[in-house]
């Protein structure tokens, strides 16, 4: 058996650092959304509140994928 290759667990890493960061903002939109939209349905407020909710969760997603990202390249 020989070593690990290196550069192929660093490929593998950035893999996985891709996907965590893209699953954080698309889960936040898709949160944000289901939320807006359950509201509307409470409040009868179509679409305001479910537009408020993408907002507020592309907000929250990038906002994630920041902090995430700088935990990430330390």
């Amino acid at each position: 058996m020989g070593k690990p290759d290196k550069r192929n667990g660093s490929a593998f890493r950035g893999v996985g650092v891709a996907a965590a960061l893209s699953a954080q903002l698309i889960l936040a939109i898709v949160v944000g959304f289901l939320l807006g939209h359950w509201l509307d349905g409470v409040f009868h407020t179509v679409p305001w509140l479910t537009i408020a909710g993408v907002l507020l969760g592309i907000i929250a997603g990038f906002v994630g994928l920041f902090r995430l990202s700088r935990v990430l390249s330390r």
